[in-house]
């Protein structure tokens, strides 16, 4: 047998041997890519490979030890076969196979050398593919950016195997248009012009800084709306400068979305009430620390108080304006609170017994949330948190887009408001897919401009890492670090920016803002001669003050973290975003839409309100018991139009005849 491989059997393989040197290195290299990121995967002793990777295995130690086997053969062939006497025994003689006249013993050790070379050749294999093995490290590295290591600091720019991650669109995630520039002033989107965040990139945060004028509005916000509702994407929009509104409803032209525009001050718009639903006091809770934000020093505890004498109310009472009503009397207040044994009574216990008492504590307490709460003396106000139009069921149930608005003379009043609706709406979408045990249907999103004017948020923000698997997602725009700093304090600011893993930093920022960025831009090491390879090396923030402020190319800064299943960074490039009054896409589609207008969402109808008596309108031929000429000719008008805006899918029922029906279906009821 040893005599036919080093015969017959080498010259047939001498033929292969082009062919085994070229496929060997490549089915290694294949089969160790296979073969996977070099972990265990199971608890089990033996670990369990596919059918593939067990294919690709048996044809790699079969291809790599025919390649050796063929390569000692071609070597050692002809100095194995001598013909001189052999002494070997009759053993060696029968398993060596040769004819008189061979060396049988010479043969028989080249024969032991070629098992011992396979014997290796199959622990070398061994040592290369098991996890943990020098070539599976080689090419785990492979699978991701080069980590580079400074003597002094390992801060660098983006580079473009890093920047690849961004290259990459998602349905449920969001593009910025621009150009982008990392490592040693380098195009990274390689003429594409596209920053790709994905859902997961998304649904950790953006956070966008800027001074007034600075492009963020038009750079960011206006896209990310325009843009994720083409995608079908609902959003929840706070706009308490009512800057944003106007562009919404000629996007909504577009994309068709049901827009509901909710201010507390309007006299016609939808109305939303923060107490409905709220049966718990972690809800109630949640809503109350953003209508009372807790102050500090000596007066927190009757900030503190307020607040839990509002949550309490909240469960008990209908709506805002009957809180606010009911706090004209304490003691009917307090017996309103303790009438059932529950969450309320339990809440609002030191408030009851203080009225029990000599009243001063409730008094006082009393006086605090009333000052909270001073923009429900309005009557618009009340009736406008009364009832609900509009809820998170319908934000997922269709397109929809609701803003939060009110006018910038009463922000002061009422921002807090909108800062607690939308806290509100967060928590019904969050129960909604809990209720569903997994993500919402569509994706929601979550833009907040000037965010600081919405009041203390920073419960909404800590749940944007637990909710992001509901497929909700939050972009805020601020124009200073300062303005956080001023509601949240030092240590709260640096953690609702660490739970935001986008950030864009526009330039012309205050040096605090500037400082804060320069430092987490991280260390570097540079040379303090390039000329001079000698000279001594130094460190220096990758980003310094003046460079924050004044960006090296373009006019921002991005500042993104990531984690993939083998590499971790925080990419830092340059910036210049395009503006959205600079996209033509979107000029086309908005001028195709110039006839179209957007589908508001309409005050709700209350049937128990009295109708109003209209004076009698003029008409040239009064019919007695019948409506004016007048009158019947704005219905038509009224008619035609929305026929012709719904394609006649909607009937048009004056509100007369919808309060005649009501009062006959309450009188068939009482009967």
């Amino acid at each position: 047998m040893i005599y036919w491989l080093f015969t017959d059997a080498r010259d047939g393989l001498m033929g292969l041997l082009p062919s085994l040197l070229c496929s060997a290195p490549l089915i290694l290299l294949i089969t160790t890519a296979a073969l996977g990121a070099g972990i265990r995967r199971t608890n089990d002793e033996r670990a369990k490979l596919t059918a593939l990777q067990r294919g690709l295995l048996i044809l790699t130690y079969a291809i790599l030890m025919l390649t050796i086997m063929t390569l000692y053969l071609s070597f050692l062939g002809e100095s194995a076969v001598q013909r001189s006497r052999s002494n070997a025994s009759g053993v060696i003689e029968m398993f060596v196979g040769a004819p008189r006249g061979v060396n049988t013993m010479r043969l028989f050790v080249f024969g032991a050398m070629l098992a011992f070379t396979l014997m290796m050749t199959a622990v070398g294999l061994h040592s290369l593919l098991r996890n943990g093995g020098w070539l599976r490290e080689r090419i785990d590295r492979l699978r991701a950016p080069i980590v580079k290591r400074g003597a002094l600091g390992s801060s660098h720019f983006c580079t473009l195997r890093e920047y690849r991650r961004f290259r990459r669109p998602d349905p449920d995630g969001l593009i910025l248009l621009g150009a982008f520039w990392g490592e040693s002033k380098r195009r990274l989107d390689v003429g594409t012009g596209q920053f790709c965040l994905g859902g997961e990139d998304v649904a950790r945060g953006i956070l966008t800084l800027g001074g007034p004028g600075s492009g963020k509005t038009q750079g960011i916000i206006l896209p990310a709306i325009a843009d994720r509702m083409l995608s079908g994407h609902s959003l929840v929009v706070a706009d308490p400068q009512g800057e944003i509104t106007a562009h919404i409803l000629k996007y909504a032209a577009v994309t068709r979305h049901l827009v509901v525009v909710h201010d507390p001050t309007s006299a016609a718009g939808p109305r939303y009430n923060l107490a409905e639903g709220i049966d718990n006091v972690s809800d109630a809770r949640a809503i109350a620390d953003v209508l009372v934000p807790s102050a500090q020093g000596d007066n927190r505890f009757w900030t503190d108080s307020a607040a839990a004498l509002l949550a309490a109310c909240l469960i008990r009472f209908d709506n805002l304006g009957a809180i606010y009503n009911a706090m004209n009397d304490m003691k009917a207040l307090a017996k309103a609170l303790k009438s059932k044994k529950d969450d309320a009574a339990l809440l609002a216990n030191s408030f009851i017994a203080s009225v029990g008492s000599d009243g001063k504590v409730a008094s006082n307490v009393i006086a605090t949330l009333a000052t909270a709460l001073t923009g429900w003396a309005s009557t618009d106000v009340r009736a406008n948190t009364a009832a609900s139009d509009f809820d998170a069921e319908l934000v997922i149930s269709q397109p929809t887009v609701v803003v939060l608005t009110c006018p910038g003379r009463m922000r002061a009043v009422y921002a807090s408001y909108l800062g607690a609706t939308l806290r509100k709406l967060m928590l019904d979408l969050d129960t909604i897919g809990e209720r569903n045990r997994g993500p919402l249907p569509v994706p929601v999103g979550v833009i907040l401009d000037e965010f600081p004017t919405l009041g203390k948020l920073d419960s909404l923000v800590a749940d944007v890492n637990l909710v992001r698997k509901r497929r909700i997602s939050i972009l805020i725009g601020a124009q200073t670090k300062g303005q956080f700093e001023m509601i949240y304090g030092r240590e709260g600011t640096q953690a609702l920016f660490t739970g935001l893993a986008t950030q864009v930093i526009y330039g012309g920022c205050d040096a605090d803002t500037a400082e804060f960025y320069s430092k987490a831009s991280g260390t570097a090491t540079t040379d303090a001669n390039m000329d001079d390879p000698n000279s001594h090396l130094r460190q220096r923030p990758l980003l310094t003050v003046d460079e924050v402020i004044t960006p090296q190319v373009g006019n921002c800064t991005i500042f993104a973290r990531y984690v993939e299943t083998s590499f971790a960074t925080q990419v830092i490039l340059n910036a210049r975003l395009t503006r959205f009054y600079e996209r033509s896409d979107w000029k086309q589609r908005l001028s195709a839409a110039q006839e179209s207008e957007p589908l508001l969402l309409e005050r709700g109808i209350d049937f128990n309100d009295p109708e109003r008596e209209e004076p009698d309108t003029p008409t040239a031929e009064p019919i007695a018991g019948s409506p004016s000429l007048i009158a019947v000719a704005v219905e038509n008008a009224i008619h035609d139009k929305i026929t012709k805006r719904t394609s006649g899918k909607v009937k048009t029922v004056p509100l007369s005849q919808l309060r005649a029906q009501y009062r006959q279906h309450r009188q068939e009821q009482t009967r």
